[in-house]
């Protein structure tokens, strides 16, 4: 009877010892994805930064255009034009407005992920 109850609370401590190990693994794998999701996040909006550079590049070459076609007379075509860059220029600028956010994000994310890797560690 003696043996059966200490190998009952022998088994006993093991288990948590045994879930916080699980909890752990399962942190470290939550981190991994963190600090993952992050690098794509920062990488994606880098990529969409430069794309709202490049936009917004254009519309200053469209506004240019306009304003050559206006000094020949055709007005109409150079208002057509400048409106258009008016809405690339826009849309340039919130594009890159939105990289900065996501980049942003990314680094927050990434940093998240060290910190519950750091947790993990402490459970191990």
């Amino acid at each position: 009877m003696k043996t059966l109850l200490s190998g009952l609370v022998v088994v006993l401590l093991c288990i948590p010892s045994a879930a916080r190990a699980d909890r752990a693994d399962k942190m470290e794998r939550r981190a991994e994805h963190f600090k993952k999701t992050g690098e794509r996040r920062e990488r994606h909006g880098e990529r969409r930064e430069q794309r709202g550079e490049k936009l917004q590049q254009k519309a200053a070459a469209k506004k240019a255009k306009a304003a050559e076609i206006r000094s020949e007379g055709h007005e109409a075509v150079a208002n057509a034009l400048d409106r258009q860059a008016a809405h690339e220029n826009r849309r340039g600028e919130r594009m890159e407005r939105q990289g900065e956010r996501m980049q942003r994000q990314g680094e927050r994310r990434e940093e998240r992920g060290e910190r519950l890797d750091q947790r993990a560690d402490k459970l191990q």
